[in-house]
């Protein structure tokens, strides 16, 4: 009976819910629920996460009985982070999460993943550093929340304002690449928003979309 009584008190120390009967929706839940298209892999990943009222709050997870399902596949739960995962081929857009508590209350939500690419017009063979680069992507233009990343190595240029079709590499950054000038790079154009949810769980949260086009090789000079 001591042995059992220390375990319980280990479980309930922890510092985040263990699978009670318990529905964590009956208080506030802030969420976190990201979803990532990467067309180097061509997979989708999906990751949802949850806090009590607020991001700063206790780390949550739902009863065993709770339905968490992404693109209406059942999310796998990562013991480690507190995490539910879940990756999937193709491209997924829109994007639904639904989460159905073991009160009956559903939750939705659901975004878009707007693609963007590099332009088959623009070749990237070789980059000269002494000129600023600047990427008019093969996509539609910036909504509102989104910022496209232009990465070269390890340095990144961003544009985030609306209606705006390209993002510019300048020299301030190539400056920061001097020492891997004359070698092969990987360049990689990447989008993504993080708006508020539409249906949060209570305590508000965003979610967070992104596409990650074809990375490219270059020889930056």
């Amino acid at each position: 009976m001591k042995k059992i009584a220390v375990l319980f008190l280990v479980i309930i120390g922890t510092g985040c819910k263990d699978d009670q009967l318990v529905a964590i929706t009956d208080g506030k839940v802030y969420s976190q629920l990201n979803v990532r298209y990467d067309k180097n892999t061509n997979k989708t990943a999906a990751t949802a996460a949850f806090w009590k009222e607020s991001q700063s709050g206790q780390r949550l997870i739902f009863n065993g009985n709770a339905k968490i399902l992404f693109e209406d596949v059942t999310m796998d739960y990562r013991a480690g982070d507190y995490t539910y995962i879940k990756e999937l081929d193709n491209l997924r857009t829109p994007a639904v999460f639904k989460i159905t508590d073991v009160n009956n209350k559903v939750f939705t939500n659901t975004t878009t993943v707007n693609t963007i690419d590099f332009p088959t017009a623009q070749k990237l063979d070789t980059i000269d550093s002494s000129k600023p680069l600047t990427i008019a992507w093969s996509g539609i233009p910036l909504e509102k929340l989104e910022i496209v990343t232009l990465r070269i190595g390890t340095v990144s240029a961003a544009q985030d304002t609306t209606g705006k079709t390209s993002v510019t590499f300048l020299p301030s950054h190539f400056t920061q690449l001097g020492s891997i000038k004359n070698t092969i790079v990987a360049v990689s154009l990447e989008r993504s928003k993080s708006p508020g949810l539409t249906n949060d769980l209570g305590g508000g949260g965003t979610m967070t979309s992104q596409y990650v086009a074809l990375t490219k090789s270059a020889f930056l000079k």
